[in-house]
């Protein structure tokens, strides 16, 4: 009896399981990777000027296949947006896998969205917040 439940069920499982339920969507395909932060944009006597990011300052973002965002470790970071703006399209971002977070308790000022302009290997995040006073510029590693 059991041989005819399992002959049943093994077709519906192997049907459900789909692989491109981790393939990224074309909106952010080009993204998905790890990028090291390079440069920070700064207010010098009320001009802005980029500054290369020291070692010491050196990190890392990664765009998983479902947009969430992730450190160099694997981890999500504290306080990441729900949302990104890539390239002028909105991206909300929706876990499509569990996720492992470094952080237990944070107090953080809402960034609700992160605006990325992408060219090529080079990566320009400005977060979306009235407080966001700097923008980032990463490189893909």
């Amino acid at each position: 009896m059991k041989q005819i439940l399992y002959a049943f069920l093994l077709p519906i499982l192997l049907i459900g399981c789909k692989k491109d339920d981790f393939e990224p969507t074309a909106q952010i395909k080009d993204l998905v990777g790890k990028w090291r932060m390079v440069a920070m944009e700064t207010t010098v006597n009320g001009q802005k000027i980029w500054e290369n990011a020291s070692e010491t300052r050196e990190s890392y973002v990664v765009f998983r296949f479902d947009g969430v965002i992730l450190n160099e470790n694997g981890d999500q970071p504290c306080c990441t947006p729900g949302s990104l703006i890539v390239n002028g399209v909105p991206f909300t971002i929706k876990p499509l896998a569990p996720i492992s977070s470094e952080c237990i308790s944070a107090s953080c000022v809402l960034i609700p969205y992160w605006n990325l302009q992408q060219t090529a290997d080079t990566l320009i995040v400005t977060p979306g917040a009235k407080l966001a006073y700097h923008r980032f510029r990463y490189i893909r590693e």
